[in-house]
Order: C-alpha cells, then sequence, then structure tokens
C-alpha cells in the first residue's frame, strides 16, 4: 500500500454500507464550494471518501493513470465496494477514469456522478493562472499585474497542450508571487506552501488532460450550474460534443453548486434509488 493517503474521510457512513468516492482538488480557503460542503447536506448512510493526490515529491514521474492508480489500489486492496462516484470540474475525468478501472468488480455498477464536469485543456490552466494571479492585485502595480497577465497569453501561445503550458505556468506564478507575498508580508514557509499547493493543482489539471472521460460520461448523472462557461456549458460553447445519460440543472452559480441544499437533496435521492 502507497506511504502516501489516497483518501479523505469526509462522512464516516455507518459501517456497513459502500462508499462514494469523490474527486476534487480541495485546497483550503478556495472561493468555489467543496465537496465537504455537499456533505453537510447530504443524507446518507454512506461513507463519503474524497481523493487526496499523490504529492509532488513522491519520487514517480506522475501521469494521469499514475494517479488513477494511486486511488484505485486502496480500494481494490481492501475490496471496498463503492456505490457511487462523485467528480467536480477536471475531477470528474478522474472520477469516469476510476469507474472504467472498476468495472466489473463488484456485482452492481456504481453510479457515476459529475457536476459541472469539465475536459482539462491549456486554457483552463491559463484561466486558473489567471484566477491566482488576480488575487495578488492588492500587492502588484498594474503595470506588473498586466505583465503577468501577457506572460501568461504569451505561453499559452506557444503551448498547447497542457503538458507543455503547465511548466511555464508554475514558473510565472512563482515570480510574480513572490515579492507581491512577500509584501503582504508571508514569510518564505509560507509562500513556498502556497507555490507548492498551486503546482500540485496545475498538475492534477494536466495529467486529467491526459485522459479520455467521454465515453464513461455517456452514463452519468450530470448536474449543471447556470454559469455559461461552467460545466456542460462551458464545453459545448467550445463545440465539444458531450454527452451524459441524464442533465439537472441547478439555479445556482458555479462557485456555489456543491453547497446547494436542493442539489444535496436531489443526490441524496439518487443514491437511494
Amino acid at each position: 500500500m502507497s506511504p502516501f493517503p489516497a483518501w479523505k474521510t469526509l462522512l464516516p457512513g455507518d459501517g456497513s454500507s459502500a462508499r462514494i468516492l469523490a474527486v476534487d482538488f480541495d485546497a483550503t480557503g478556495r472561493l468555489e464550494a467543496r465537496f465537504s460542503d455537499l456533505a453537510r447536506n447530504l443524507k446518507t448512510d454512506h461513507a463519503l471518501w474524497e481523493a487526496v493526490p499523490p504529492p509532488l515529491t513522491d519520487g514517480v514521474v506522475p501521469t494521469g493513470a499514475g494517479y488513477v492508480e494511486h486511488w484505485a489500489r486502496r480500494i481494490e486492496e481492501e475490496r471496498v465496494e463503492v456505490r457511487a462516484l462523485f467528480g467536480y470540474c477536471a475531477g470528474a475525468v478522474y472520477a469516469g477514469a476510476l469507474a472504467e478501472r472498476l468495472r466489473g468488480r463488484q456485482e452492481s455498477e456504481p453510479l457515476l456522478v459529475l457536476f459541472d464536469p469539465e475536459l482539462s485543456v491549456a486554457q483552463t490552466l491559463l484561466w486558473q493562472f489567471y484566477k491566482v494571479v488576480g488575487l495578488m492585485a492588492g500587492q502588484l502595480t498594474e503595470t506588473e499585474l498586466a505583465a503577468a497577465r501577457h506572460a501568461g497569453r504569451l505561453a499559452h501561445e506557444r503551448h498547447d497542450s497542457v503538458a507543455g503550458i503547465q511548466a511555464e505556468l508554475v514558473a510565472l506564478v512563482r515570480e510574480t508571487g513572490g515579492p507581491a507575498l512577500a509584501k503582504a508580508g508571508l514569510d518564505a514557509s509560507r509562500r513556498a506552501e502556497l507555490f507548492d499547493v498551486f503546482e500540485s493543482f496545475l498538475r492534477f489539471l494536466a495529467l486529467a488532460g491526459e485522459l479520455s472521460p467521454l465515453e464513461q460520461w455517456r452514463s452519468a448523472v450530470a448536474f449543471g450550474s447556470t454559469s455559461p462557461m461552467s460545466g456542460l456549458r462551458g464545453m459545448r460553447a467550445a463545440g465539444q460534443d458531450v454527452e451524459v445519460a441524464r442533465e439537472i440543472e441547478v439555479d445556482v452559480e458555479h462557485g456555489g453548486l456543491l453547497a446547494d441544499p436542493g442539489l444535496a437533496a436531489t443526490v441524496s435521492d439518487l443514491l437511494v434509488g
């Protein structure tokens, strides 16, 4: 078994029911609602586990398939019964890959439930770079902010793959963010911690770009927010042909999707039915 934890428990369950496995990149302080918000409103006897990405320094060259292996190993070794697989944004890609990996290992197929699912492309990483730079706007001059955004655009023009743009955007955040975060009073240790979180997040996105979930998604229930550039809406607006078994729209913007009580009630019903 891997020395690094693959899952953390969000709901303990009743000890006898099957597990729900959720995939997202969870980061303390992020603006979007998290699976921990969904867990607070979920009515279920099932335990809810959330995936923990491998650390940056585990000594293994990372791949999307390697992440799936990291998460699936414990499930298979302990013969965990899975009631459902949840995936949020790019986590929906990994949820689809896990569904394929676990297919046929138990009597009944797990539910595949997606929340604003998204494919991971170079534009996805650029958008996340813009968000992070925007959070540092208070410590950057207008000239520095514009220069950082311009450098990000140039990186995107140079690389049409997620693998290519990842390293350059990580380096840009460290270059731009070092002085900005120091100005905000963060010491070197705290700055390094934040940069590592960003690098881990971009790796999570980039490696999702190696996987193709579209066939698995055909059997999924997909919840969508009203945000026009998120989830199925965003992919279809970009010309991507995506099919799911059932679509459920939730009257809430993307950032609040997982915290919506009505969504949690519907998911609870799905788990029973």
